[in-house]
């Protein structure tokens, strides 16, 4: 049976090994006869291919990049982007010293403060705007204007004390209070322990380290604001004693709010100022692809030195600079093909593939050399037969050879692009059209110059200068000794063979496969963007000044809610709230609908905790409807009120809210996986209706992936028709959940992507190999390698270098197995 398996396969991939091999041999003839017909032939080729460039774009948001596209992540951020568009920008500034309250540190970051208040930058109307024209504003009820609201209190409200805290939107009738909002004096909304004294030029420069501390401890309320904030949560390392199209003026702006924050010109010694703006990661990856371009250049010019070495002699006819250039060339001719074949159909270029010149450098100088080196391997008598046919023999050895280490790349590729991680698809599809495009141009383009570059050579004509003729010319003896194959062939190939060195062989990889596996068992899945950032970059430092003086600071996130039947749902809002707060993983919640419950508590005296809307008396839900526009300058971030007027006397219908939430502080993936997943479940498990089910409203319940609807009809009927497509949507997302999801999933997509890729290498390597051992031999060879030797982790980009290194690592191998083969 085994003898009968043997035959059948050994007849198989003699046929195909025959048929590429007369193949090639044709087909070398052909191109050595007519090298500029080829040659003008593959120009055009990649340039007709090129035109697809046209169609080129970059996707560097990461949603778009490591998460599957049907995966909860996404689908919730695209309903967020439709009904809380994050039209806002935040910048950060973290201030650093031994003792950060001191006088002198405070007037710094008041000075600091109005710096950034008087940077001006031109809109694209060409208007000269600053930071109160760009920023995000709130009522500023302090200060100058404080002193005018106790007046109006004192003469409203005689019995009450002015200096009371004071709900005006209780005293006054909704449209009344309205009004009085609208006419409210405003300024940016900022957080920081400047607002203990707020743009009091005379406090801050007379103040002194104890008036600090002591307002440190003791103040509540924000001056600008006469809002309430807890200052000591600014401070981090305390030591107690005893007792989301961006304006690019904006962008402009912050351009300049990092230049002056970076700026250390006459800042107090001990004080570091560290900061992080909306535009810095992106910023700061882009000069970081930028400066390696420096490396790219210099590693292309070290590897044209080593191709020219490998490839010609050391003399003036036999050195092949020029064939050495072009068969780089051609490499970076099948990027070309790959990109704008890739472009051409809308595959999308993310960051991970600038490493794709380097991969197809790899593959083409290794076919570069097994071409060459097939042409040096003739034997006498093929040697003395005409430059053509010489060609064909050299291309029907060399063409077997790059067609099994291409196929098997390609093989490998192709798996990988089944995947559901769109950047290690969208990858391996530019890998795969790469590999085919390298081998044909290597096969042709390269070919057709060697056969130029021969015809050259045989005339004597200079390498560099091919016009110039040396006469009388014999190389020297020295160029004539070929080093390298010396040392595989007289000194590395005769002790390899002894048997002590085999036992030695065997033993370092018995080790290396043992050490292998000691490796993979204790790989950690974890994936932080921040191991992308330079550690000398200012966002790296500032990042790690954050974890390290603010360690339980959790990751925020939101809940959002479609357009439910909120009269009928609060009472399942409220047991949400509730649940996530006893959640194990959950630090705190911060929902309007407490706002509402304590709302309705003061004006009504009564407690609605648990209630529906239809279930209150007519009073109870007034208040209620005066709630949602008493609070709508507080709640227009978390309630979308379907562009209703803020006159109107019924109850608007909400088209969408969100609540906020935050995890504590989680370690690895085994806390974040489970804490993302029991937050998802505690939201679905809540079962929320919409108002169809209440029978009133004619809404029919859509499928949850007809979100995606791009149709503008106005802003009435814009959050109308939301209501429509997605009516009983909710979910809760986080920034992290995008990493979250992705470490989920990334271990399974792993493991599936190597498994299959080794099993089409192993089943390609069979049937042109022949040989069940060698395939077998191939395999294991592919199989070993030392892992988490360097604190490596299992993430999306070692999950692409990893199915990266079975295309390059099997080629080595494959060539050894099939000239073993066939010499035997």
């Amino acid at each position: 049976m085994g003898g009968t398996s043997g035959n059948c396969l050994t007849k198989v991939s003699s046929a195909v090994a025959g048929a590429l091999e007369k193949f090639f041999y044709t087909y070398g003839k052909s191109v050595a006869s007519h090298p500029k017909k080829y040659i003008l032939g593959c120009v055009l080729l990649t340039a007709a291919c090129c035109l697809g460039f046209a169609n080129f774009y970059m996707e560097n948001r990461p949603e778009k990049l490591w998460i599957p596209q049907d995966s909860d992540y996404v689908l919730t951020l695209n309903w967020q982007a439709e009904n809380f568009p994050n039209d806002q920008r935040v910048e950060l500034i973290l201030y650093e010293s031994d003792n950060i309250l001191k006088a002198d540190y405070i007037r710094e970051m008041y000075r600091l403060r109005k710096a950034l208040r008087s940077i001006v930058v031109q809109n694209r109307d060409g208007e000269n705007v600053t930071q109160a024209d760009l920023c995000f504003e709130v009522p500023a009820l302090g200060g100058t204007q404080k002193d005018e609201l106790r007046d109006i209190k004192r003469k409203l409200f005689p019995d009450r004390d002015p200096d009371e805290d004071f709900d005006w939107s209780l005293a006054f009738d909704k449209t009344i209070y309205y009004q009085f909002y609208e006419k409210m004096p405003k300024d940016c909304l900022e957080f920081s322990i400047l607002e203990i004294w707020g743009n009091n030029d005379t406090a801050i420069e007379e103040l002194t380290d104890e008036e600090v501390l002591r307002e440190i401890n003791t103040a509540n309320m924000s001056v600008t604001y006469a809002y309430p904030m807890d200052f000591q949560a600014f401070l981090g390392g305390i030591e107690r004693d005893e007792s989301g199209q961006v304006d690019m003026a904006l962008y402009d702006w912050e351009g300049e709010f990092i230049s002056l924050l970076r700026n250390d010109t006459g800042r107090p010694e001990g004080l570091e100022v560290y900061l992080q703006a909306q535009r810095s990661f992106g910023e700061i990856s882009g000069e970081t692809i930028l400066g390696d371009v420096a490396f790219l250049v210099i590693g292309d010019i070290i590897l044209f030195v080593y191709v020219q070495l490998m490839l010609g002699k050391f003399n003036m006819v036999e050195t092949r600079p020029v064939l050495s250039l072009l068969g780089l060339l051609a490499t970076f001719m099948a990027v070309g093909v790959s990109f704008g074949l890739c472009s051409a159909f809308g595959i999308a270029y993310g960051p991970v593939h600038s490493i794709l010149p380097l991969l197809m450098l790899g593959l083409g100088v290794d076919d570069m050399f097994v071409i060459v080196q097939c042409w040096q391997n003739l034997s006498h008598e093929e040697k003395r037969l005409e430059l053509k046919k010489r060609m064909g023999c050299a291309l029907r050895h060399a063409g077997v050879a790059i067609t099994v280490t291409s196929l098997t790349d390609f093989a490998a590729f192709t798996i990988g692009a089944s995947t559901v991680l769109p950047a290690l698809r969208s990858f391996c599809i530019y890998s795969a059209l790469g590999v085919v495009a390298l081998y044909m141009l290597q096969a042709t383009f390269f070919v057709a110059w060697f056969a130029l570059d021969q015809t050259r050579l045989e005339d004597h004509r200079n390498g560099l200068f091919w016009c110039y003729k040396h006469k009388n010319w014999t190389p020297n003896k020295c160029s004539q000794y070929d080093l390298c194959q010396m040392f595989f062939d007289k000194i590395y190939s005769k002790y390899l063979l002894k048997k002590p060195v085999k036992a030695l062989v065997l033993v370092v990889t018995a080790v290396v496969f043992g050490t292998s596996i000691w490796g993979v068992t204790n790989l950690r899945q974890e994936f932080n963007p921040v191991w992308f950032i330079p550690q000398s970059s200012y966002l790296f430092q500032f990042l790690s000044r954050a974890q390290t003086f603010y360690p339980e600071a959790g990751e925020r996130g939101t809940v959002y809610l479609g357009a439910l039947n909120y009269s009928q749902e609060l009472p399942k809002i409220g047991y949400l709230t509730q649940a996530m707060r006893e959640n194990e993983y959950i630090s705190f919640v911060d929902s309007w609908y407490d706002l509402m419950i304590d709302y309705t508590n003061k004006s009504t005296g009564e407690d609605i905790t648990g209630q529906s809307l239809n279930g209150l008396l007519p009073y109870q839900q007034g208040h209620v409807q005066k709630f949602l526009y008493a609070t709508i300058p507080r709640l227009s971030l978390q309630l979308s009120l379907g562009g209703a007027s803020i006159f109107i006397s019924t109850v608007p219908r909400t088209s969408a809210s969100k609540f906020d939430y935050s995890h504590r502080s989680l370690d690895g993936p085994s806390e974040q996986i489970p804490a993302m997943d029991q937050t998802k479940d505690l939201v679905k498990s809540a079962n929320f209706s919409d108002f169809s089910d209440a029978g009133g409203a004619g809404i029919t319940i859509a499928d949850s992936n007809r979100y995606l609807q791009q149709e503008r009809i106005g802003t009435w009927d814009r959050y109308y028709y939301r209501a429509q497509v997605l009516p009983d949507f909710a979910a809760p997302i986080a920034m992290m959940y995008s990493s979250w999801e992705t470490d989920k999933i990334i271990a399974f997509e792993l493991v599936r992507n190597l498994s299959l890729a080794l099993v089409a290498v192993f089943v390609m390597t069979l049937i042109l190999i022949a040989n069940i051992v060698s395939s077998i031999y191939v395999l294991l060879c592919r199989c070993h390698g030392p892992d988490d030797l360097v604190d490596l982790t299992i993430d999306t980009v070692s999950c692409i270098n990893l199915v990266l290194c079975i295309g390059l690592c099997v080629d080595y191998s494959v060539h050894i197995a099939l000239h073993f083969m066939q010499v035997l």
